[in-house]
């Protein structure tokens, strides 16, 4: 529980620090790529280790040591981890964000969950999955059920924070996905 609260803190404090250095009209519109890479370098800070930002999910498994087949990269594709944990030059767990604003649960998230899951599972690995949670399409609260609901229970939720513009509340959250 103590990655999936440092997650949630390091993506909290992500938002709100992109929020203030782009002055953005939504506070959904911090970009994935800067939050995956103020999530990873505050993983790193925390907990020491090598932290890989898209790392190619093929290269994770040749990290793992597992046999690369044709079969494997077929079901892996071109996908890439968004946050890659190391320990001892080894994958110690894969981390996957999501800015949960669209109207569905999970939308786009199904596949990549699926060939992370493949690969956290051959290799042994946690699979954990960072989520912005905004409340478009129905309550804050709802939507944090919803995604409770959709990852089977095991999710940290941060604090609630207030929009920029003072109209609508956001959190960040944190799942270990069970492959």
């Amino acid at each position: 529980m103590e990655t999936e609260r440092a997650i949630v803190a390091f993506g909290t404090q992500a938002v709100l620090q992109y929020r203030a250095m782009a002055q953005t009209r939504h506070d959904n519109d911090v970009p994935p790529g800067y939050l995956r890479a103020r999530i990873a370098e505050g993983l790193h800070t925390r907990f020491g280790g090598a932290v890989q930002v898209e790392r190619q999910y093929a290269l994770l498994a040749m990290d793992l040591g597992l046999q690369v087949t044709a079969d494997l990269l077929g079901v892996l594709g071109g996908q890439r981890a968004d946050i890659a944990l190391y320990r001892g030059g080894r994958p110690a767990g894969l981390v996957e964000l999501k800015i949960f604003d669209e109207t569905n649960v999970l939308p786009g998230v199904d596949t990549q969950l699926y060939r992370a899951g493949i690969l956290a599972a051959a290799g042994q690995i946690p699979l954990l999955l960072g989520v912005m949670i905004c409340p478009f399409g129905g309550s804050l609260e709802a939507r944090i059920e919803r995604l409770h609901d959709a990852v089977g229970g095991n999710l940290y939720v941060g604090e609630r924070q207030t929009a920029r513009d003072g109209t609508w509340q956001w959190c960040f959250a944190c799942a270990s996905i069970r492959s």
